[in-house]
């Protein structure tokens, strides 16, 4: 029987729940399930063909996280089969699901499916707020059941994936979480959850801008609602942006073609 693995980056939840989704539905146990945004993570187990992973990861300004693309690559996958997966804040995903799936074949992995969900934007959840919604769910239980058929096909046929190459040159983020220093108690939480370790121990309320991808999972992890978005220039960037992207988009499913 194929084991099933799960390989993500999930730094607020949301790509964590696309994937537990897709795996539900895929009626077959999860062997290992690791989110590479944990410092800590397990690690990463071999892979061969008797494996499938659903690896997705999050869309940052068009491209998937520099650290995962880094962790992506020191993987073989030896022919296992991979489900490709990008998560967005409804703006568009660009060239990520390009860049995923280039990764991925490249370290040997045979890309059965793939796809692009729709998440509540991280710096900007008024954008998508509470997706995947119930029809996010009911596509990505379809992805997920079509993806179990396609483990013990044979696959011929080209995914067609959107996107460029060379692919689009990441701009970095032009506005970051910011601390309070009232409210912050200094329990050490975000410090030790930051992918990118971005806060400062001894300062836990600052944060570098230099190193923070706006992930958004320090929000997420303060129990004291300590740490957030804030200032004019957010206000302003967060108006236009809310503006020009609310309107809604749906998933994207991809399938092998039959030529």
């Amino acid at each position: 029987m194929r084991k099933l693995n799960a390989l993500y980056f999930s730094a607020t939840a949301t790509t964590r729940k696309c994937v537990t989704a897709v795996a539900s539905a895929m009626n077959i146990p999860l062997t290992s399930s690791i989110n590479i945004a944990d410092i800590n993570h397990p690690p990463i187990p071999d892979y061969s063909k008797d494996d499938a992973v659903i690896v997705a990861v999050p869309v940052y300004g068009g491209r998937i996280p520099s650290l995962a693309a880094d962790i992506l690559r020191q993987i073989e996958g030896d022919g296992a089969k991979a489900i490709a997966i990008v998560v967005y804040g409804n703006r568009d995903y660009d060239d990520a699901l390009l860049e995923l799936t280039d990764i991925l074949k490249a370290q040997k992995f045979q890309v059965i499916a793939a796809a692009a969900f729709i998440g509540q934007h991280s710096i900007f959840p008024k954008v998508a707020a509470s997706r995947p919604d119930k029809s996010d769910m009911k596509k990505l239980t379809e992805f997920g059941k079509i993806c179990s058929q396609l483990l013990d096909t044979e696959i011929r046929g080209e995914l067609k994936i959107k996107g460029n190459r060379p692919y689009k040159k990441y701009g970095g983020v032009p506005v970051h979480p910011e601390g309070s220093q009232v409210k912050c108690i200094s329990c050490g939480t975000c410090v030790e959850l930051c992918p990118v370790a971005a806060i400062n121990p001894k300062q836990p309320w600052t944060t570098d801008p230099t190193v923070c991808i706006s992930c958004g999972r320090c929000i997420s992890v303060c129990r004291q609602s300590a740490r957030n978005y804030k200032g004019i220039k957010y206000n302003i960037i967060g108006t236009i942006f809310t503006a020009a992207f609310s309107k809604r988009k749906e998933p994207e499913l991809i399938y092998p073609s039959k030529t």
